[in-house]
C-alpha cells in the first residue's frame, strides 16, 4: 500500500468518525428530549401540580423559628388551645328536639326538694334533606257565554319550555350539576331514579339545548360589553366532540375581564377546531390589550397595532420549571426561576394598590428585576447545548420578551395570564367527567351556559337562586330589558 492510498483510507476513516459522532450527539440529544418529555408525562399523572418554590435552608429555618414563636405565643395566651368550630348560619330551618329529665330523677337525693331548671346546654347537628320533586298543576278556567257565542280561557305565562314538563327549578338543577358540578347527565338521571322519576339523559339534553337557545341572547349582550373594555384575558382548551362513531377536537375558548375592570365578565365561546379565525372573528372591533400565551393564531390580532400582546410570565416559569424537576435538574433552570420568584414576590406586594399607583410602583421596583433577568436569559443562552430543552426555554423567554414587558404600560395589566386559566378549569375539570360533547352544538350550548354561570360567580350571586329566576323570567322580558338579568346588573 503506498503512501497516497493511506493517506486516503485514514481520510475516510475520519469522515466516517466524524459522521458516527455527529449521529451519536444526535442520539444523545433525542434521548434527553425523549427522556424529558416521559419525566413530563409521569410528573403530570403522579407528581405535584404545583409550581411553588421550595424554601432555602435559610428561609427554611427562618419559617421555623417563626412558627415555633407563633406556637409559643398561642400556648402562653391560650393554655387550653384547640380547632374552634365555625359556628352554623342562623338562617337555616332549624328543629327544636328538647330533653327533659323525668319527676322522678328531678328529686335531690341529699335533701328531698325538687329540682329547678337552672339553665340548659345546647348542641348544634347539621341535617341534610334530599332534595324533593314536585308538580305544579296549571289549571286554565274555561269560560263560556250562556248563548253559546264564544268560550274563553284564562292566559298563563309563557314558560322556559312551551308544553315542556320541567319547572325553571328543575332546569336550573340540571344546568348547575353538568356545567358547575361537573356531574354527567346520565348520572342524574340515575339521581332522579332514586326519587321514583324516570328522565332519560337524551330528553336532558334536548332540554339543555333549548335552554341554552333562551340564555344566548345573554351572552350576545356580555360579548358586547366585553369588546367596550380596554384588556381582555383569553385562553383555550380542546374538547371531544362526538362525530360519526369517532371524536374529533372542538376548541372551547374563555375570554375574562377581571375585577379591575367593569363590568366583571367571562365568556366563553366554541369553534369546531383550533383556528386563528375564531378569536379573530371573537375580538373583531376590539381594541387594548389582549393576555395571552403564545399560540400563532393571535399573533393576525396585533398586526395593525389596535390589540397589543399581554405576555405570560407563568407559561415562561413552567418551562425551567419542568426542566428544574427533572431528574437532571439544570442549575441555570433554578437560577432561573430564583429570578422569577422575586418578580412575583414583588408583584405580591403591590397586589391590593390602586392600578394607578400600581403602575408606578412597577416602575420603580418591577422594571430593574425585569431587566436583570433579560440580561440573565441573554447571557445564560449562550451557556446552553443547542436543541436542548433547556434552550426552548430560553428562546420562548426572549422571543416573547416584548409582549412580556408591556405589563409596565398600565397598571391594570398582571404579570401572567392565570385568570383565564383559571377560567378554563371548570371546562378541563367537566371534561373529565362527561368525557364528550354530542355534537358542535353541544359546544355552542356549553359555551352559552359556562359564560353565564362563571360570570354569575364572578359577581358573587348564588348560582341557582340567579338561573332559576332568569330562566322564569327570560320567556316574559322584553329585548330591551335583557340587560337587567345580566349578573352584573342583576337584582331579584
Amino acid at each position: 500500500m503506498d503512501l497516497n492510498e493511506l493517506i486516503k483510507l485514514l481520510t475516510n476513516k475520519d469522515k466516517q468518525i466524524a459522521e458516527l459522532t455527529h449521529e451519536l450527539r444526535a442520539q444523545r440529544l433525542m434521548t434527553e428530549k425523549l427522556q424529558h418529555q416521559l419525566e413530563n408525562l409521569l410528573r403530570i399523572l403522579y407528581g405535584k401540580k404545583s409550581e411553588k418554590k421550595p424554601l432555602g435552608i435559610e428561609a427554611n429555618q427562618e419559617a421555623v423559628a417563626k412558627n415555633k414563636a407563633l406556637n409559643d405565643l398561642n400556648q402562653k395566651d391560650l393554655p387550653n388551645a384547640h380547632p374552634i368550630r365555625k359556628k352554623l348560619p342562623m338562617l337555616l330551618e332549624r328543629q327544636v328536639i328538647k330533653y327533659e329529665l323525668p319527676e322522678p330523677e328531678r328529686i335531690c337525693y341529699l335533701c328531698g326538694n325538687v329540682c329547678q331548671c337552672i339553665g340548659k346546654e345546647i348542641s348544634e347537628q347539621l341535617e341534610f334533606i334530599p332534595a324533593r320533586l314536585f308538580i305544579k298543576e296549571h289549571r286554565r278556567y274555561k269560560y263560556g257565554c250562556k248563548n253559546g257565542c264564544q268560550i274563553k280561557i284564562a292566559a298563563m305565562p309563557a314558560q322556559p319550555i312551551p308544553k315542556g314538563i320541567p319547572g325553571p327549578g328543575l332546569l336550573t338543577e340540571i344546568l348547575i350539576n353538568k356545567y358547575q358540578d361537573a356531574l354527567p347527565l346520565y348520572r342524574q338521571s340515575l339521581r332522579f331514579k332514586r326519587h321514583g322519576i324516570n328522565i332519560s339523559d337524551s330528553t336532558m339534553c334536548d332540554w339543555v339545548s333549548q335552554i341554552a337557545k333562551l340564555l344566548q341572547p345573554l351572552v350576545g349582550l356580555m360579548h358586547n360589553d366585553l369588546m367596550g373594555l380596554c384588556k381582555l384575558h383569553t385562553d383555550d382548551t380542546p374538547v371531544p366532540v362526538l362525530a360519526k362513531g369517532k371524536t374529533k377536537k372542538g376548541r372551547l375558548w374563555v375570554y375574562v375581564a377581571d375585577g379591575n375592570q367593569s363590568p366583571a365578565c367571562t365568556v366563553y365561546d366554541y369553534s369546531p377546531s383550533r383556528t386563528q379565525t375564531a378569536p379573530q372573528k371573537f375580538l373583531s372591533g376590539f381594541k387594548g390589550y389582549l393576555q395571552a400565551d403564545a399560540f400563532p393564531g393571535y399573533d393576525a390580532l396585533y398586526v395593525n397595532g389596535d390589540i397589543i400582546e399581554i405576555g405570560c410570565m407563568a407559561h415562561v416559569r413552567r418551562k425551567f420549571f419542568e426542566i428544574s424537576e427533572s431528574a437532571k435538574g439544570d442549575p441555570l433552570a433554578r437560577d432561573t426561576l430564583e429570578k422569577i420568584a422575586k418578580i412575583y414576590e414583588v408583584e405580591g406586594r403591590g397586589r391590593n394598590l390602586h392600578y394607578k399607583k400600581r403602575y408606578f410602583f412597577r416602575k420603580k421596583y418591577q422594571r430593574p428585576l425585569y431587566r436583570a433577568l433579560h440580561h440573565w436569559l441573554i447571557r445564560a443562552k449562550r451557556r446552553v447545548i443547542p436543541n436542548t430543552p433547556i434552550e426552548k426555554a430560553f428562546n420562548y423567554a426572549l422571543n416573547h420578551w416584548r409582549a412580556l414587558q408591556n405589563v409596565f404600560a398600565d397598571g391594570r395589566l398582571e404579570v401572567d395570564n392565570n385568570t383565564a386559566e383559571r377560567a378554563i378549569r371548570p371546562v378541563v375539570i367537566g371534561r373529565k367527567n362527561y368525557l364528550f360533547a354530542g355534537s358542535d352544538q353541544g359546544g355552542h350550548n356549553a359555551a352559552v351556559i359556562y359564560s353565564i354561570i362563571e360570570t354569575a360567580k364572578q359577581n358573587n350571586l348564588n348560582t341557582f337562586e340567579y338561573l332559576s329566576d332568569i330562566i322564569a323570567r327570560l320567556p316574559t322580558t322584553k329585548p330591551q330589558d335583557l340587560y337587567k338579568l345580566l349578573p352584573y346588573h342583576y337584582s331579584p
